[in-house]
């Protein structure tokens, strides 16, 4: 009887809070240091996850302890803003280490501090929220998480049991978030200087990120400000991201694994999307491993119209992107040349998948990393790829993609003859004076040949500003073709184009005209359509499916 006397109690308790709050507007307070402020950390984040039922304002300040906050009058500040609610985080600058005006030892001062906070807000009306130290992300060489903060989350949930305080365990959420999401994904989150990147704050991505843990939790243990958070945005700043990773639509099928995200029609291949490495040959060195590029890509028959470390040049993927010649911070990087060691671009994870109309696809976000100390993040792209069903002639996928800024350092794209959106085709198709790079492969070489949309082929389209490019050769005795189309609102378009004078390779390279620079004011978009064909087809089928894709193009923009 006591037992649901008591459950009663609590449900009619939260059912009269919420018929309150249905009528009146919430106050948020946030008390803490630079990982709760706007700018270093959670709370900007925080805040654009509520609705119009609630506001918050955040007092965090950057260097300051639970002994200092007091001190400096900043907890003061919190208690004159009357709010319903006040969450309270603190511990990284409490740390030895920190000097006297800041250090609080985790099992003594600490934990007074914080006993205090929460008497003072109770006597001001105000319900207190206790939160752990959000995590340094100190990594160890198997990607999990060394705890440098563990003392005081184990102070802070103490005082929360002791003063029977709803407790968001943020140091433990977040232990679980980096490591679901490991090193090289959890980078794009957290800010990056010139210097290298910032392991304990957090960028505008990551403070969403973490705000998204922060609230959800928070809704847990005050199921009453349910309503004061907009759940759509929540679902969409989840990270790692709810989504299907196993998503089918008539004949089309996504499937994500740990390593890939294949793409099928009637169970047959479309594409592979490489999350990780694939293995690297014997024989080719492992700095050339890589990552967030497509291959196979595959014909409506099967044939594979791309490679992966070719032995002629292994630092070519199948659809990749990459820039040769660039300056960022006064260095030189090359993002494509994978041997020289400066940069690289990989694969940091998978943002969604999805269906419209009859189409299937998925977004996956990249990074381009100086390699060299100090590493540094440079920029992060999204890639969205759209498949279509096959329509009894070729297979159609678009790519569509954004390089932004990691950094208030401009990234320099200098003129240079290659570098941008590139297409490798398979080792078959290699020039007859390369077939030495083949020996021991069992692969006869049959050569490729190009077409543009003006008619030339490899040597006189070379650095021709080109809509569209035609790459073909066979396969097994049978003729198999890719078409890859350049987008009319693309920068520079129509855009100069790479042509490998012997090997089955080509890229859009709009940096053969001049240099250009990517900074945050100033992204870099791109979209190209690929069609896949087991024929040789004409120059007029080509510009048949080209003005259909313009129309496609037109329809939307009428729509939007």
């Amino acid at each position: 009887m006591i037992r649901s006397f008591t459950a009663f109690f609590s449900t009619f308790c939260v059912l009269v809070a919420g018929a309150v709050l249905a009528d009146e507007s919430v106050r948020i307070v946030l008390a803490g240091d630079s990982t709760v402020t706007d700018n270093a950390g959670w709370g900007h984040g925080f805040r654009t996850l509520l609705t119009d039922k609630a506001e918050c304002i955040n007092l965090a300040k950057s260097g300051r302890s639970s002994r200092s906050f007091r001190a400096e009058g900043w907890w003061q500040e919190c208690l004159d803003a009357k709010p319903d609610y006040l969450l309270i985080q603190f511990g990284h600058n409490d740390q030895p280490g920190k000097g006297p005006e800041r250090e609080s030892a985790a099992e003594s001062d600490f934990r007074a501090h914080l006993a205090a906070f929460v008497r003072e807000a109770r006597e001001y009306g105000i319900k207190p929220v206790l939160v752990t130290s959000l995590t340094r992300r100190r990594w160890s060489l198997d990607g999990h998480i060394v705890p440098t903060l563990a003392e005081y989350a184990a102070a802070t949930t103490a005082v929360a049991q002791e003063q029977m305080v709803p407790l968001i365990d943020l140091h433990r959420l977040s232990i679980q978030q980096c490591e679901a999401l490991g090193p090289t994904a959890f980078a794009a989150l957290e800010p990056t200087t010139k210097d290298g990147p910032d392991h304990t704050h957090l960028n505008p991505s990551g403070g969403l990120a973490v705000a998204e843990l922060v609230a959800t939790e928070l809704i847990r243990v005050c199921p009453e400000l349910g309503s004061c958070f907009d759940s759509s945005r929540m679902e969409a700043a989840r990270t790692p991201p709810g989504y299907r990773r196993d998503l089918s639509h008539g004949a089309l099928r996504i499937v994500e694994d740990d390593s890939v995200v294949t793409v099928t029609e009637d169970e047959k291949t479309v594409l592979v999307y490489h999350k990780k490495s694939p293995p690297v040959p014997d024989g080719i060195a492992m700095v050339y491993q890589r990552s967030g590029f497509l291959h196979p890509i595959c014909s409506p028959g099967g044939h594979v119209v791309t490679a992966a470390f070719p032995a002629d040049h292994p630092h070519q993927h199948g659809v990749f992107t990459a820039w040769v010649k660039t300056t960022w911070n006064r260095r030189e990087i090359d993002f494509w040349n994978l041997a020289g060691g400066t940069g690289r671009v990989l694969h940091h994870r998978v943002l969604s998948t999805f269906t419209q109309n009859d189409q299937v696809g998925f977004e996956a976000r990249l990074i381009h990393r100086a390699e060299q100390e100090p590493v540094a993040d440079v920029l992060e792209e999204v890639w969205r790829i759209t498949v279509s069903p096959a329509d009894g002639t070729c297979r159609k996928f678009d790519l569509e993609t954004k390089q932004s800024a990691l950094t208030d350092v401009p990234l320099i794209i200098q003129k240079y003859h290659y570098g941008g959106v590139a297409m490798r085709g398979p080792v078959e198709w290699l020039n007859k004076n390369d077939a030495d790079k083949t020996e021991g492969l069992e692969i006869s070489t049959t050569g490729c040949e190009f077409l543009n949309d003006l008619g030339s082929d490899r040597r006189a389209g070379n650095h021709q500003k080109a809509r569209w490019i035609l790459m073909s050769g066979e396969l097994h005795g049978m003729p198999v073709s890719i078409v890859v189309m350049s987008h009319p609102e693309n920068f520079r378009f129509p855009q100069a184009a790479r042509l490998h004078p012997s090997k089955p390779y080509f890229c859009f390279a709009p940096c053969v005209d001049d240099q250009f620079v990517i900074d945050r004011e100033h992204p870099f978009s791109s979209r190209y359509r690929y069609l896949v064909l087991d024929t040789h087809p004409n120059r007029e089928w080509i510009e048949d499916r080209w003005q259909e894709w313009l129309r496609e193009v037109s329809g939307q923009l009428d729509a939007n």
